[in-house]
């Protein structure tokens, strides 16, 4: 699963940062990305399918921002 994420996410970003902390299933918990906001709302639909959600979004121009997703759904055994 985390190609998939990582393939998806570097088709949509222009840069893309995963954090070396993984859920049990090998997901990354976290994901920065540096993207056009017109792909904003397809990469998250996609994401939100894989339990991330948008922690924070900082604007980063006039046309690109930088996005944190994380996982929603850790269990502390997966930790």
């Amino acid at each position: 699963m985390t190609d998939t994420i990582e393939s998806i996410c570097y088709e949509y970003a222009e840069d893309c940062l995963f954090s070396q902390k993984l859920a049990f299933s090998g997901a990354p918990v976290m994901l920065i990305c540096y993207i056009e906001r017109k792909y904003i709302t397809e990469l998250s639909r996609f994401l939100s399918n894989h339990k991330y959600e948008v922690a924070s979004e900082k604007k980063m121009g006039k046309h690109f921002s930088l996005i944190r997703f994380e996982l929603t759904s850790i269990n502390s055994i997966d930790l």
